[in-house]
């Protein structure tokens, strides 16, 4: 006897597994996606492009970790609200993340957001917390220097 819940559950399970997730090294990324289609430069960061099972991944280190990673159909379609919730989770432990608006959503220690770029697939693009931290840090110092004297 067939049991839907055990088949979902399962293929859900198997789904999850099989996307890289923020914190892997390149190895553990190739290890999931097979070769590395491309390496550009973009906005002066360096990314690596996959594509596996239909999906299109761009992914950044620091570190030697990923620290970023962007994912969106190959066919330039909408993500379904399934895909988004298995890259989410994988992204968090195997937990979704909570959604404060939509298309924003916040994790532990990733947040997600989807969009689309003029001209461009619709993506989600998960950051780790670190990510944002390294951004914002060297200018809090310019900031602060911009400051003295009020």
């Amino acid at each position: 006897m067939k049991n839907p819940f055990v088949s979902s559950a399962l293929f859900f399970a198997f789904s999850v597994t099989s996307f890289a997730r923020v914190g892997e090294t390149l190895a553990e990324a190739v290890k999931r996606y097979g070769k590395v289609v491309s390496h550009d430069t973009i906005h002066g960061e360096q990314f690596y492009s996959f594509e596996k099972n239909g999906f299109h991944i761009l992914v950044h280190f620091h570190d030697g970790k990923i620290d970023r990673i962007l994912y969106n159909s190959q066919s330039r379609a909408k993500l379904t609200h399934e895909e988004i919730d298995t890259f989410l989770k994988a992204n968090n432990g195997g937990r979704l993340m909570n959604e404060d608006l939509p298309y924003l959503w916040v994790g532990k220690d990733a947040s997600a957001t989807y969009s689309k770029w003029p001209g461009a697939a619709w993506h989600l693009d998960i950051k780790a917390r670190t990510y944002g931290h390294r951004r914002i840090v060297p200018k809090k110092a310019e900031e602060k220097a911009n400051l003295e004297g009020f």
